[in-house]
């Protein structure tokens, strides 16, 4: 078998034959370059599956990874929020304490009259230069120990300034218990404390108290804060009041023409309790007026003052 091929060129025609042994020879190598580039696809096509295959498994760690590192944010930002929320809290606990302390402070201020130099319920007035380079900034630890500080600061100083507080309460309560001035407001003196002539029998005998000469129906007065423990009709002292003061100490106000409180009525020093009368053993308007100690009497003199 022989094979005729014809080229033509600038140079003329030719013509190549291509024997058996030729022919056999190209179509060995046509069949291997073919073969050859059949196998290369072939394995070229399995290595790109191979390598789609890890690119997936390599996605697909990363979502996981992406899936845990959200769930650890969340957590984070949970322990945050949990975090801002008691420091959140706190504050309030502590702006609420010092309101109590601007409200202590301001009645202490108006029950001693002194001026308010501290400015209770103002914002304080401070400054400063402006930060400097070695500020540092605060951490959270940094500001949950600063805030430990201040409320125990806080909660020291509500306990003194209660203490003191009471304190104050409790000398304006002596004060107003202390028995003093004149059971009238206008007067004179008509009988002193003592020994005395009796005016209905003119004989010499034992006043326990003192009188207080004034118009009938005029005001009678508290000399000192406390408690009505007597209303009633006194043989002697006509229409009878006695406020109890403690430490054992009365008062006792007689021949009253009307009374303007009742028993178990707490009055105030100053309160008028009563009306000038003459009932009972009397010979004109007048109070009888009587303090005593545990049972005893006392010479009012010294209480008038």
């Amino acid at each position: 078998m022989r094979i005729t091929v014809i080229k033509s060129d600038q140079k003329g025609i030719k013509a190549l034959e291509f024997g058996r042994s030729k022919l056999l020879l190209t179509s060995m190598l046509t069949l291997t370059v073919v073969v050859g580039a059949i196998a290369a696809t072939h394995f070229l096509t399995r290595w790109s599956l191979q390598q789609d295959l890890v690119s997936e498994a390599a996605i697909e760690q990363w979502q996981q990874e992406l899936v845990t590192q959200k769930a650890e944010l969340a957590e984070a930002k949970k322990a945050s929020d949990a975090q801002v929320q008691a420091l959140s809290s706190r504050l309030a606990t502590m702006q609420a304490h010092i309101l109590r302390l601007d409200a202590a402070g301001s009645r202490l201020v108006a029950q001693a009259g002194i001026d308010d130099e501290f400015g209770f319920g103002q914002t304080p007035a401070i400054g400063g230069p402006s930060e400097s380079e070695y500020a540092v900034k605060a951490t959270y630890a940094d500001v949950s120990y600063s805030l430990d500080r201040l409320e125990n600061s806080i909660q020291a100083k509500e306990q003194e300034l209660s203490a003191l507080e009471a304190l104050i309460f409790d000398r304006e309560i002596s004060a107003e218990q202390e028995i003093s001035g004149r059971p009238i407001a206008k007067g004179w003196l008509s009988s002193p404390y003592g020994n005395r002539a009796d005016p209905f029998t003119g004989k010499r005998d034992w006043h326990p108290g003192i009188d207080f000469a004034a118009l009938s129906g005029s005001d009678v007065v508290a000399t000192a804060a406390g408690v009505v423990t007597t209303v009633e009709r006194k043989n002697g002292y006509g229409t009878f009041v006695e406020i109890s003061h403690g430490d054992g100490y009365t008062t006792r106000y007689g021949h009253n023409k009307t009374v303007l409180v009742k028993k178990g009525d707490i009055v105030e020093k100053g309160q008028v309790i009563a009306k000038v009368g003459s009932t009972g053993r009397s010979t004109g308007p007048h109070v009888h007026y009587e303090i005593t100690r545990n049972g005893k009497t006392l010479n009012p003199y010294k209480f008038l003052k």
